[in-house]
């Protein structure tokens, strides 16, 4: 039954690329949360409806049900940019995790991709029985007069692959990082032309530390090397040079490593990619770092 109430209250005050209910009440904190992604090879149109959020602390779970699902193509969010989800008045206390319910049905449209080779459109699903909803871990303090501002980066490299069963749809299993918005930094940079050979298909890997780069690979043992992040590779028009950015970041010592066989990374299995140039960056909250990869 509390559940429900708190439900219900939500239903009522939830802000959706809106204002109302007093959240432009300054003495109200607040949790401020922005959607963002690591992109993914081969679509250009990834389209993800969420229908709810929970946010965990002092004061419990607190739920907040979106007015209707929302969708977002996070394929438009990549080099570090973001969409505004939600606002909601949070009461002061710490706060430990933020979880995202996600709508993605087999047999639906509820959530799609749309590729680039033939430009179709392919159902996105949480498969029959699997969890719905996935959690991140955040930390953070609201006060009177302070609120929370978040970014959830949805990393689709990592959380979008074909249905083994079935080729004709894409499984969705989220794979999410948050990072307060204050202490976000920024990796861009750019690739030597002659490193982007015919059939090329480039992007560049981050990882946390200091170490030597490795493929996606969700089934990858505990203390395995993955990617943080991930980017795809673009040329310039202007400048007729090959540029990235991740954004999100926060601050440390990050290395980045370029591959031209980002296509053939299948993240549920381990594969020989190879990485043909490699550095490493300090990333600063508020700031961009730039690297060239030679």
């Amino acid at each position: 039954m509390l559940r429900l109430i708190t439900r219900c209250a939500a239903v009522l005050c939830v802000l959706l690329y809106a204002t109302s209910c007093g959240y432009g009440n300054s003495t109200s904190p607040s949790l401020n949360l922005y959607m963002a992604d690591a992109p993914i090879d081969g679509a250009n149109g990834i389209n993800i409806t969420l229908t709810e959020l929970d946010v965990t602390g002092d004061a419990g779970t607190l739920y907040f049900p979106f007015p209707g699902p929302v969708t977002f193509n996070f394929y438009q969010l990549q080099g570090g940019l973001s969409q505004f989800l939600i606002s909601q008045p949070l009461p002061t206390g710490h706060y430990t995790s933020i979880t995202l319910y996600f709508e993605a049905a087999p047999g639906t449209l509820d959530s799609s991709i749309t590729l680039i080779g033939n430009g179709n459109v392919y159902p996105l699903v949480i498969p029959a029985g699997a969890p719905t909803k996935f959690t991140v871990p955040v930390n953070f303090i609201v006060f009177r007069n302070i609120s929370a501002n978040y970014t959830v980066d949805m990393d689709l490299r990592r959380s979008i692959f074909q249905d083994p069963n079935n080729p004709g749809q894409y499984i969705l299993q989220p794979s999410l990082r948050a990072i307060n918005n204050a202490e976000a930094g920024s990796l861009t940079g750019m690739v030597a032309n002659t490193r982007v050979t015919s059939g090329c298909f480039p992007a560049i890997y981050v990882y946390s530390g200091k170490v030597t780069p490795t493929d996606e690979n969700i089934n990858a043992p505990a203390g395995t090397v993955q990617p943080i992040s991930s980017a795809l590779v673009g040329i310039n028009s202007t400048t007729a040079q090959y540029n990235f950015t991740v954004g999100w970041l926060p601050p440390g010592l990050y290395t980045a490593a370029f591959t031209c066989q980002a296509a053939q990374d299948d993240p549920t299995t381990a594969n020989n990619i190879s990485f043909t140039s490699v550095t490493t960056a300090t990333v600063n909250a508020g700031q961009t770092t730039f690297v060239s990869l030679n």
